[in-house]
């Protein structure tokens, strides 16, 4: 979503805006209101022009439709009727009032001869346009008619309804082809995608449900990730649809794989109600609660070349934080997860501390919208056990039986591991960095006390057993005269300083019985 491009004014209206639709030939938009309104409008950057103004409805007109040649604008309302205008002339050339006993929900261009009609009990009827009377009935909802799609293909008409349950027609046939499972949602939109072998559902929830199919039982895949319900999807690619949610964002979603690509629009907040790609495919237009019909660019995407099943510019546009059109979607992102209820990104007490935890410098995660505390949740625990792992490995671990210790480079370093221990005790606050190596985390606790090392040797053998306390008095009490250390003594000896603090990390975690005080510390590794 890029403001510096140009691009048709909003329309403004005094009343709500309940449907809007392109016209497949011509650059004409129609709108319908919620007092029976309908309006057609000739859209262009330089300005628009209003072409049609009718009050075709008593009551509010909530679904229109273009016939294929554009030519008759369809409508259905409140007032459970339909009926089809002259773009041009604006004279009715059909109405059809009673069409079912309940207020129409929705109305469908299917074909030349053919319309659909949903109401909101949950009825379909297909009519016969020569005639004026339907064709077929179905009645295996039992909650209103949300969406239709048409698969021209194998002549199916696809509905999602407020039941939860996807329904096929096969406009041919008196009976239903497929009804779907209950899947404990109202299903609220509906799309075909990847060339009709996948079938998209928007739920309550914010999940998108994936159908293969063929096999409507059940859905085969979930994409969940939007705050809120999704009201409307708009095809764009085969790979790419636009989502209208409740939160009043227009999100581009790719899927397989499924992730978030960008915002195409945003209502602040106000649900979006519908959304249609222009014939041209340059513009989207949406309604929402604001009384007005908005245009978003989204020309980039087809003229760019940047479809992101196969365009390496739009990935690296992803990892760069921007969407190709001057949106970053991390930030877009970071307010998704605090929609979500993730949390912020970063701690402002961990800043105030100092902790170095605030300062990770992550690449934001858009397919799950992960932040920086869901990172810390996911990988702090396993970057701690993998560095000590990694330190016990290398440098061996305490005999507790014998006594014995494993010098890390092989020679004979008593003394200097004596030397190490004292060390150890007189400096405290030595500190133990664990470098993870993929996210940066640095996390430095305070080594434990020498009172600490006694209470752990009372209560159990994770730092030793007596028989280890006996030798090492044995060996303070034969400690040669201290002497200046030479740099590679140095070296070793902090490396055994490290050993002695890390090596107790596996023995703490797999033994429930250890104090409190000792686990407290380790519990922060």
């Amino acid at each position: 979503m890029d403001d510096s491009v140009e691009r048709p004014k909003p329309l403004r209206f005094k009343e709500p805006v309940v449907d809007v639709a392109f016209n497949p030939k011509t650059s004409l938009v129609a709108s319908s209101l919620i007092t029976g309104h309908v309006f057609v409008h000739r859209y262009a950057v330089e300005g628009n022009e209003r072409l049609l103004r009718q009050r075709t409805h008593r009551k509010s007109c909530r679904s229109v439709c273009f016939s294929g040649d554009g030519s008759l604008l369809y409508s259905a309302s409140k007032d459970k009727s339909w009926a089809a205008v002259d773009v041009e002339s604006g004279e009715e050339t059909m109405r059809v009032n009673g069409a079912h006993d309940k207020p129409l929900n929705l109305i469908h261009y299917v074909n030349e001869q053919i319309m659909a009609t949903g109401d909101e009990a949950g009825s379909v009827k297909l009519w016969d346009v020569r005639k004026s009377k339907p064709a077929f009935v179905y009645s295996e909802h039992v909650d209103y008619i949300s969406d239709m799609v048409f698969n021209e293909a194998k002549r199916h008409l696809l509905t999602t309804s407020g039941d939860g349950c996807l329904s096929v027609y096969d406009v041919r046939k008196a009976k239903p082809f497929q009804v779907s499972a209950n899947q404990d949602d109202e299903l609220l939109s509906i799309a075909l995608m990847r060339n009709g072998s996948k079938v998209v559902v928007g739920e309550t929830a914010g999940v998108l449900g994936i159908f293969s199919y063929g096999q409507f039982g059940d859905v085969s895949d979930r994409f969940p990730g939007h705050p809120q319900s999704i009201d409307t999807i708009c095809k764009l690619t085969e790979d790419l649809c636009v989502t209208g949610s409740s939160d009043g964002l227009l999100r581009i979603v790719q899927l397989f794989p499924h992730r978030l690509v960008g915002v195409a629009g945003d209502h602040q907040a106000l649900p979006v109600e519908k959304i249609v790609l222009s014939h041209d495919q340059e513009w989207l237009a949406s309604c929402s609660h604001d009384h007005s019909v908005h245009f978003w660019d989204i020309g980039y995407i087809f003229h760019d070349g940047s479809d992101a099943s196969n365009d390496d510019e739009l990935d690296a546009n992803d990892v760069a934080g921007s969407n190709g059109d001057g949106f970053n979607v991390q930030e877009m992102a970071i307010r998704i997860s605090k929609e979500i209820g993730e949390g912020n990104a970063t701690d402002p007490e961990e800043e105030e501390e100092g902790d170095d935890d605030a300062d990770i410098d992550i690449d934001i995660d858009i397919d799950g919208y992960s932040d920086v505390s869901e990172l810390k949740r996911r990988d702090g625990g396993s970057l701690v056990e993998a560095s000590a792992a990694a330190i016990v490995s290398a440098g061996g671990s305490s005999d507790s039986d014998n006594g014995s210790e494993v010098d890390i480079d092989g020679d004979d370093g008593d003394s200097e591991a004596e030397e190490a221990r004292k060390d150890e005790d007189e400096e405290s606050k030595d500190i133990v960095d664990i470098q993870a190596t993929t996210t940066s985390v640095v996390i430095k606790p305070s080594a434990p006390s020498a009172e600490d090392k006694d209470a752990a040797h009372n209560e159990s053998d994770g730092w030793g057993s007596s028989d280890d306390d006996a030798d090492s008095d044995a060996a303070g009490a034969a400690k040669p005269k201290k002497r200046k250390l030479s740099k590679r003594e140095k070296q070793k000896a902090k490396r055994k300083a490290r050993m002695a603090v890390a090596a107790p990390l596996e023995s703490v975690r797999g033994n429930p019985s250890k104090s409190k005080k000792t686990k407290s510390f380790f519990s922060g590794l």
